[in-house]
């Protein structure tokens, strides 16, 4: 006969394993979670951001149900966020949507002249509990072009 487990090796079941672990990576949690907190909007999140695959809506409602309440998921995930490399991390983090707030004080920004670098380095100066922390004066230029683009700044028509 083979030999007795120890008393603690028979009484420990195996953990359920955590479902979607192979879809979600942790470029994707960590893109879900800056994302959600810029927007708070799970919908805009899943219209606006581009994650390694496509997720639908629900998967990505369950997913941050997870992050949020699952302890194996959250702590699963977090070690593999603090593994990122810190240019991913950067990457990310560029890749994060612009809340409304940020959008508003953007479109205040007049259309002509065409501003410069420093009148966005200005704007972050001014409003830097508004702006998300990883955002440049590069990045708000690029945005308030498209605002422009699509004539959504408030001196268009």
């Amino acid at each position: 006969p083979p030999p007795a487990l120890p008393k603690r090796l028979k009484k420990s079941k195996p953990s359920p394993a955590p479902r979607d672990l192979g879809r979600w990576k942790p470029a994707d949690d960590l893109l879900l979670i800056n994302a959600v907190l810029q927007t708070n909007d799970l919908t805009s999140v899943h219209l606006g951001v581009k994650f390694s695959c496509r997720f639908t809506l629900r998967e990505i409602q369950e997913r941050w149900y997870s992050l949020l309440y699952d302890p194996v998921i959250c702590k699963l995930s977090c070690q593999a966020m603090r593994q990122l490399h810190p240019e991913a991390v950067a990457a990310i983090q560029s890749k994060v949507l612009f809340s409304k707030a940020e959008e508003q004080l953007l479109t205040r920004v007049p259309s002509s002249p065409v501003p410069s670098l420093d009148t966005f380095q200005e704007l972050l100066q001014r409003h830097p509990a508004v702006f998300y922390p990883a955002r440049t004066p590069k990045a708000l230029q690029l945005h308030w072009q498209l605002l422009r683009q699509y004539h959504l700044l408030q001196d268009q028509t």
